[in-house]
């Protein structure tokens, strides 16, 4: 029988083969917004801030991105990923830029193969929606589990009680009524994630995020308007909290 992990690897096994771009491929359109690219860019270095002795992981390192970002500014930075072929790319990125303190593992993030402790920081970007419930909490421990007492872990993920998550939420029984299928995506609450962070011994420190105003079934174009108007206005932070796009930074604490 083949679960909604197998589903998610051969789709990502298929875009990783036939994407045009890695861009292409991580936004999983061609839509470009640079303010929105520099934005959310910021807030990720400023989440990890990297230091030269840091021994990073990604978990769920896709194309690579991520990792020829940060490997330039630290002392090792490993990646797993589920999708061979994403690792394959990935391989591909390390090559040209000619990073040599990174190591590309295939793997889950929901077992991962290394001892407690092991890292100063782990980073989970856009992977959790491709978990149930059951492994998004497996793969939360798993990351607290291999990051040292004091470190840090910073996850991005799909916010269900956001403008967007409620709407998809509306749409999906729709959806079965008139026979489509959709993909098998979690949009958790942002609470959820922060409770289940909280019992595997982390404490969120920080949030940011995107996308308050975005919903479906908007095209496009709408959805390039609205987020350029977002960008350009400011936003109490706590509006941040409603965007779809949700960042948490963690301190673990554990014993």
């Amino acid at each position: 029988m083949k679960t909604k992990t197998d589903y998610w690897k051969h789709w990502w096994n298929e875009q990783a083969r036939h994407a045009s771009s890695d861009y292409v491929l991580n936004r999983r359109t061609n839509f470009h917004l640079a303010v929105l690219e520099q934005k959310a860019l910021q807030q990720f270095i400023n989440a990890v801030n990297p230091q030269v002795d840091d021994v990073i992981l990604d978990a769920g390192c896709g194309s690579g991105r991520n990792i020829a970002l940060l490997a330039p500014m630290v002392k090792q930075v490993v990646g797993v990923d589920y999708s061979d072929q994403m690792i394959q790319r990935a391989q591909e990125r390390v090559s040209t830029d000619g990073l040599s303190n990174v190591k590309l593992i295939e793997g889950a993030v929901t077992k991962l193969e290394f001892p407690a402790n092991s890292f100063n920081k782990v980073v989970c970007a856009s992977v959790l929606q491709y978990l149930d419930d059951e492994n998004c909490a497996l793969a939360i421990r798993e990351m607290i589990r291999v990051c040292k007492p004091g470190g840090t872990l910073v996850i991005h993920a799909k916010n269900g009680t956001s403008l967007y998550g409620l709407s998809l939420k509306c749409l999906r029984p729709i959806a079965r009524l008139i026979g489509r299928q959709m993909k098998p995506e979690y949009y958790r609450s942002r609470r959820w994630h922060e409770r289940t962070v909280e019992m595997e011994g982390g404490v969120q420190v920080d949030y940011d995020g995107f996308g308050i105003l975005t919903f479906v079934p908007l095209p496009q174009w709408a959805v390039g308007c609205l987020l350029r108007c977002e960008m350009s206005l400011p936003s109490p932070k706590f509006l941040r909290k409603l965007a779809v796009n949700y960042k948490i930074t963690v301190r673990v604490q554990k014993k």
